[in-house]
């Protein structure tokens, strides 16, 4: 039965979606994995594996879906969940029908939160949703992750103490770096584990890793009513 990994984040720009395809990437390496595209109009992760497929001669198991509602994202998450290890989804830059659906849904949620103070405002402002979808949804895990880290910078380490102050929400341990070789591989159709930047590719390795252990320990719960997942959704 698969396990569900939502990227949510209502302020754009922050790498929801270079995270998405990395992670179903990766994970596709020695998993079957259903990469969802939530994100219209851009539909980042479309436009990554079309380039991917167009130019390598890839052997992996990963497919990906574009549902149109957050009723069809339901039903087709439901349908891939005998299918596939992991399903990735990828939100749009709002707390809408989609993002709401994907915290019912997600056995763990990622915030990727970079060195702006409007981007811990973005989550901050989604946090009585967040506790809201935890008590419907036991399994759900949402966890801090931090892109484009620049450790170096005062911004940086400043952002890290408000985060931990004003949201409390568990950060993962590995911080994703700002590096050139992730906007690359992106337009190459690449995941960084397919470069060779040494730095990304241990990042990206490491959140796997990280991720699929946070999952191991989990135990199973029952299953919300479709009705429930639904009224949620419409908020």
């Amino acid at each position: 039965m698969a396990k569900i990994i939502g990227f949510v984040q209502l302020k754009g720009g922050v790498g929801r979606s270079t995270l998405a395809t990395n992670l179903a990437g990766t994970l596709a390496e020695s998993h079957k994995v259903a990469l969802i595209d939530c994100d219209a109009p851009q539909y980042t992760c479309a436009h990554w594996l079309e380039q991917r497929r167009a130019l390598y001669d890839i052997d992996e198991q990963l497919d990906l879906y574009q549902p149109a509602t957050y009723k069809t994202l339901l039903k087709l998450t439901t349908e891939l969940k005998a299918k596939y290890d992991y399903i990735i989804i990828d939100c749009p830059p709002r707390l809408d029908g989609f993002s709401r659906l994907t915290l019912m849904l997600a056995n763990i949620v990622l915030l990727p939160l970079g060195t702006s103070a409007a981007e811990i405002w973005s989550v901050e402002s989604m946090l009585s949703v967040l506790d809201e979808a935890k008590t419907n949804n036991a399994n759900l895990d949402a966890r801090i992750i931090w892109n484009r880290y620049r450790s170096y910078t005062r911004s940086a380490k400043e952002n890290s103490i408000t985060a931990k102050k004003n949201l409390k929400i568990p950060e993962l341990r590995q911080k994703m770096g700002l590096r050139v070789s992730y906007s690359d591989a992106m337009a190459d159709g690449l995941t960084v584990h397919e470069t060779n930047d040494k730095n990304a590719r241990m990042e990206i390795w490491s959140l796997c890793s990280i991720i699929q252990r946070l999952l191991a320990k989990q135990k199973s719960s029952r299953k919300l009513s479709d009705k429930k997942v639904l009224d949620f959704a419409k908020g």
